[in-house]
């Protein structure tokens, strides 16, 4: 069963989507819906870069938290859409090529 609904608020930045003719639809494709609530895809991925930034130490320097963002946004990236190209992954990331090679590894997801 598919849930739809007149409009669709991302719980995280408030940004809401609906049809022009103001139809019920289901949630948008790259939006989730979670125990947490709704979230836009940038909501998501903000939501995936500050939980691998919680889930270091607090002695974590400000270089090493940003690598633990960059490499936390390409796997998810990875993760959400495996049937793109490295280079539209890197490019949604803000990432090089290679960062998105080394997350398919990792996950053990092959490239396209």
């Amino acid at each position: 069963m598919t849930v739809t609904a007149m409009k669709w608020t991302c719980a995280g930045c408030g940004v809401a989507a609906s049809r022009t003719d103001a139809a019920a639809a289901p949630l948008p494709p790259a939006w989730e819906a979670c125990s947490d609530g709704t979230f836009c895809l940038g909501c998501r991925r903000q939501r995936v870069s500050e939980a691998a930034v919680a889930s270091a130490p607090a002695s974590t320097d400000r270089g090493d938290r940003a690598r633990l963002r960059r490499s936390a946004l390409v796997e998810f990236e990875v993760l959400r859409a495996p049937e793109r190209t490295n280079g539209s992954i890197a490019k949604a990331a803000r990432a090089s090529i290679p960062a998105v090679i080394a997350a398919r590894r990792r996950l053990g997801v092959p490239a396209v």
